[in-house]
């Protein structure tokens, strides 16, 4: 009688359940993404890349990559618990389809390794990803971590037949709980988002303007004073902006924009997504513009009562610029108006506050000023042009079709030169001044860019960013050649250091602009050859 053979020791259930997951982690090549948008719920479609560590014990991890402007890095940083849902036909029948339900929290990758763990990982399954290894610009990449709480792997053949889902949970270590420093940056995050950071510059550059003129005729600057003119200015562009989103959700125009570029156009879209009520957008708005008022008061208090009218104005702008019952961008004039508010009257009214009257060098100053703020405008309406006509937005390039704008939109930039170079030219300004075209090497940029690129909205991104920077220098670099005039016009070690560093930024903003179209439109064709 022969001694039977030792049988192996067969799975438990829970070494089962880990093996399938972790087969499945392995093989899925697309997942759909679950995230929080206020009381709503979205779902899109990503590539996902697992992490699994050598001890079959340890909870596996999942990594999601996108474009670090994609509104769902947002979301999923503001509102980390997330569902995922991977599905997979291995022979394309429908008995060997299996799906894996996860649900965890996310965390964008920050550390270094891990970043470099997650893009190695995320290359298996997206050919973008794998596109910007191959240039080196995934820098340009937001990497998300997924921990999961609960995994439920279940084939579709098994399930008819009676059989069980391979399930794994896992408890809440200690560190997945977010701090409160942390909750305090998402919510930080959000209200950046609300006053649209990137465009407070515009009023924030008036200002520079302004002083620096007053600089010039008076040889003297109030910096408290100014401080407080900066901050009213900014608190003055930040209650309009949530102004405007307010109208335009009101009015439905953001809701309708298909192609919002976070930070340029489709307004700040923390409503749309569900990251702010309206209520908190009120309240906000409220907050802004009494602290411009206030500080406001407190001029007129200290001598300088004239301000009160610059500021009522700037606020009646903000207002009614989409507000009923005037709503001066449906009546086509909201690009002037703006215009004249934040740079007309942002620069006079600055250079008020410093001396008590309005030179005729700061009022001339403004001209230019003005011009490049409704090019911004102007080329922010493109990608809001279909939304905008369907509710009776006639902006300006829906007055002219975008193709036709598209050959306007040199011609408003070279009237801001054309006027810098009047007011040169006829002695309103000093020639000193012309260091205001600092920013015409981006403008012909963007023109480039808009020429053809203007009924693609994505791809015309750049030359919304261009147009954004080439404002902020040739504004910064007026206020350094009225600032130089105002010191005698010698050579001197402070304005030579603004002048470079603001020389290196310029640089640095047109190349990095530069990398950004290039990553987007090496993407696009990745994704059209996938």
């Amino acid at each position: 009688m022969t001694n039977p053979q030792p049988q192996a020791p067969q799975p438990t259930h829970i070494e089962e359940s880990r093996r399938r997951i972790r087969e499945a982690l392995l093989a899925a090549k697309k997942v759909a993404v679950g995230t929080h948008a206020g009381e709503e719920v979205r779902v899109r479609m990503m590539h996902p890349g697992a992490w699994l560590d050598d001890d079959v014990t340890t909870r596996p991890i999942i990594y999601l990559a996108s474009m670090k402007t994609d509104p769902k890095i947002r979301e999923m940083t503001t509102r980390p618990e997330v569902a995922l849902l991977l599905h997979e036909s291995p022979t394309g029948e429908e008995h060997t389809s299996w799906e894996m339900e996860v649900t965890g929290r996310a965390e964008v990758v920050r550390d270094a390794d891990e970043r470099e763990r997650a893009k190695q990982a995320t290359m298996r399954t997206s050919s973008i990803v794998s596109y910007l290894n191959s240039v080196g610009q995934t820098d340009l990449l937001a990497f998300v971590r997924v921990t999961p709480r609960f995994m439920k792997h279940r084939v579709f053949g098994e399930i008819v037949a009676g059989r069980p889902p391979s399930i794994l949970e896992f408890k809440d270590a200690a560190g997945d709980q977010a701090s409160d420093w942390a909750l305090l940056k998402r919510r930080l995050g959000v209200w950046k988002e609300a006053v649209r950071w990137p465009s407070l510059t515009a009023s924030a550059a008036s200002v520079a303007v302004g002083v620096a003129a007053a600089f010039a005729v008076t040889g003297q600057v109030h910096w408290g004073w100014a401080l407080l003119t900066m901050i009213a200015a900014v608190s003055l562009q930040a209650c309009t902006n949530i102004k405007n989103d307010l109208d335009d959700q009101r009015s439905g125009a953001d809701d309708r924009n298909r192609t919002p570029i976070l930070g340029f156009t489709g307004g700040s879209r923390v409503l749309q997504r569900g990251l702010a009520t309206r209520g908190e957008l009120l309240a906000a708005t409220l907050g802004f513009g009494v602290l411009s008022t206030a500080i406001g008061v407190y001029f007129a208090l200290a001598g300088r009562p004239g301000v009160l009218l610059f500021g009522l104005a700037g606020l009646f702008v903000g207002f009614v610029y989409t507000g009923p019952p005037v709503r001066l961008a449906n009546r086509g004039l909201g690009e002037l108006a703006v215009a004249l508010a934040f740079g007309v009257g942002i620069v006079s009214g600055t250079a008020y506050v410093q001396t008590g009257t309005v030179p005729s060098l700061a009022l001339a100053a403004s001209i230019p000023v003005s011009v490049l703020v409704a090019l911004i405008l102007f080329i922010n309406g493109f990608q809001d042009a279909a939304s905008d006509d369907e509710v009776s937005k006639r902006t300006a390039v829906v007055r002219l079709g975008q193709q036709r704008a598209s050959r306007v939109y040199p011609l408003i930039a070279g009237a801001a030169a054309l006027a810098l170079l009047f007011f040169v030219v006829d002695g309103d300004l000093p020639a000193f001044a012309l260091l205001g075209l600092a920013g015409y090497p981006l403008f012909f940029k963007a023109t480039r860019v808009v020429r053809r690129y203007f009924d693609q909205p994505m791809e015309l991104v750049p030359a919304n960013a261009y147009t954004v920077v080439g404002h902020l220098a040739s504004a910064l670099a007026l206020a350094v050649g009225l600032a130089w005039y105002g010191l005698g016009g010698g050579m001197n070690v402070a304005v030579l250091a603004v002048a470079v560093v603001g020389v290196l930024v310029i640089l640095y903003y047109n190349r990095s602009i530069g990398r950004l179209a290039g990553a987007f439109y090496g993407v696009k064709d990745a994704v059209a050859r996938s």
